[in-house]
């Protein structure tokens, strides 16, 4: 019970299956923008695959993005990244972390160490609240 809420599993970074899950947010009728925001979330994929976390791009064509949402916070995955046309235009990303519900924007440049940091500090903030 330490490690659930209201919403679902809150999972700790070093045991979670997926660590960072990578969703696109795509607007109907804007396709040049989609194809362009789904090909950041494969690269950003990639870059934190190659740094040892554990990330899936969420690339579902059948579920909108508030589903997307619900499905991998109940699974307590720990930072949740979105993915928009503003995000792109700004070259950030949106994080969202599970455990505290916290959101802010990250650089798209450097975003593996930036997920590796946040990553122990959600580790350490939830050992400390359990203990």
């Amino acid at each position: 019970m330490v490690h659930s809420d209201d919403t679902g599993l809150v999972l700790p970074p070093k045991v979670a299956q997926v660590q960072v899950v990578i969703i696109a947010i795509e607007k109907q009728g804007e396709d040049e923008a989609n194809a362009a925001i789904r090909a950041t979330c494969a690269r950003i994929q990639n870059e934190l695959k190659a740094a040892g976390i554990r990330a899936v791009h969420d690339d579902d064509g059948v579920h909108k993005s508030g589903w997307k949402f619900a499905h991998w916070e109940q699974r307590g995955v720990p930072i949740r990244l979105e993915v928009g046309r503003k995000d792109l235009e700004n070259n950030e990303v949106r994080c969202a972390k599970r455990h505290d519900g916290v959101k802010s924007q990250l650089k798209q440049e450097g975003i593996a160490q930036q997920c590796k940091d946040l990553l122990v500090q959600i580790h350490q903030e939830m050992y400390d609240k359990a203990l």
